[in-house]
């Protein structure tokens, strides 16, 4: 398995895992209060600290595991990285749009917040799926 693959995959969890425990908090919070009323904008911010955190570490442990493995990117890998980069853009422009037509209805903020982050998080993870699926192909 490639250095790029590996990476794919612990991202992939770690967005999952960090934005689906964020996202089941906010859900709850709304589920218990008006949006108007809820401060999510904290815990936004600080989800993303155990992401990053988990990212660098995780990565220095792959690297430090195979140091050839995490130089080596050659022409399939970057074929990869492009097709599922365009997957996750065309996902990304959905939730950029969604983000817009809230705006345009004067929606709360909380709403608009959060529907841009999920796009970009739910493009996160496709991009991230549709690599792990191209490199288990073999594409």
């Amino acid at each position: 398995m490639s250095f790029q693959e590996k990476s794919a995959i612990i991202m992939t969890a770690a967005l999952t895992a960090v934005y689906g425990t964020y996202f089941a908090v906010v859900i709850r919070w709304l589920a218990n209060a008006p949006a108007d009323d809820i401060v999510y904008q904290p815990l936004m911010v600080v989800a993303t600290i155990p992401l990053a955190i988990f990212a660098a570490v995780s990565h220095i442990i792959i690297a430090i595991a195979n140091p050839k493995a995490a130089d080596a990117y050659d022409e399939r890998d970057r074929l990869i990285d492009l097709k599922g980069e365009r997957v996750g853009g065309y996902v990304l422009a959905v939730g950029v749009f969604a983000g817009l037509v809230l705006t345009m209805f004067e929606v709360p903020y909380f709403y608009i917040a959060n529907a841009l982050l999920a796009g970009w998080v739910l493009a996160e993870i496709i991009t991230g799926t549709t690599k792990v699926v191209l490199y288990r192909r073999g594409a």
